[in-house]
């Protein structure tokens, strides 16, 4: 039977028999008198909606979002769409408008409009709390294995990324999210646990640690991000300038740290 659209999978045929794909579509979300239109796979839209407004900058809070609402996709509608539905009172500053027109133009292959330095990026942004919170590679080596036992459409695809938010003290999982991209696998996981105390919450990503994802848990004062690959040169000096946490290759064993500030108690014998 062909899975239904909003599983995120789609089953094709190959020369080897049916195969399982991840689904990739169009969303619009829809904020104020603004739209953006990006690629996802479908599922947990409204998550994804809500953490791309926040991990960008675009809104500082998840409650300047009253409501968020899913469109119906219709013949006079074929794109599915989310429309955020701000508080009364709130209004998207010059600032958000143009993070929000330029948001999907910072990428790697783009450059940084501009921003050539860490120090560009991290102007506007607030430190995170010096040691604070405090953790082990054990407690984040545990996010991360939960993360991978709930990577289902990486089982069926082998296609798909993870994130998974939790707090970096007890290791309780609050939310792992995937989608065929990184991004927007944070944006989900960020959406799901928006009213969560960010501060207090580690990032674990299943691939790379590029410089956006660092960007966007400084943003929403996440100040600890893992991923099980490597990270970029100029993801480390947006952790070092911030004094964030940041580790790569975390797997079984423990992890390669490139910036730290007091967060990890195991650091001596892992460093």
């Amino acid at each position: 039977m062909q899975p239904p659209p909003e599983s995120g999978l789609r089953s094709v045929p190959t020369n080897l028999g049916p195969d399982q794909v991840l689904v990739e579509e169009p969303l619009l979300i829809e904020v104020g008198e603004e739209t953006i239109l990006t690629m996802r796979t479908p599922g947990h839209d409204p998550e994804l909606a809500l953490g791309f407004l926040l991990g960008e900058g675009i809104l500082a809070s998840a409650n300047q979002v009253e409501r968020l609402e899913t469109v119906p996709v219709g013949e006079d509608s074929p794109t599915a769409r989310v429309r955020a539905h701000l508080t009364p009172g709130v209004t998207l500053t010059p600032l958000a408008r143009s993070r929000l027109s330029r948001a999907h133009a910072i990428r790697p292959s783009c450059g940084l409009c501009g921003l050539a330095s860490a120090e560009g990026l991290t102007r506007a942004l607030t430190p995170p709390a010096s040691g604070q919170p405090a953790t082990t590679l054990e407690v984040l080596t545990r996010i991360a294995n939960t993360m991978r036992s709930r990577q289902h459409l990486f089982r069926a695809t082998g296609g798909s990324h993870a994130a998974a938010i939790a707090c970096a003290t007890s290791g309780e999982v609050w939310a792992v999210r995937e989608d065929i991209g990184r991004h927007n696998a944070l944006d989900k996981a960020v959406g799901a646990c928006a009213h969560q105390p960010l501060a207090e919450a580690a990032v674990v990503l299943s691939g790379r640690g590029g410089y956006e994802l660092v960007l966007k848990a400084a943003r929403l004062g996440i100040p600890i991000v893992a991923s099980v690959s490597a990270p970029s040169s100029l993801a480390v000096d947006l952790a070092d300038e911030l004094g964030m946490t940041l580790i790569g290759f975390l797997r079984e064993g423990g992890g390669r740290v490139y910036a730290d500030d007091g967060r990890l108690e195991d650091l001596g014998s892992n460093a």
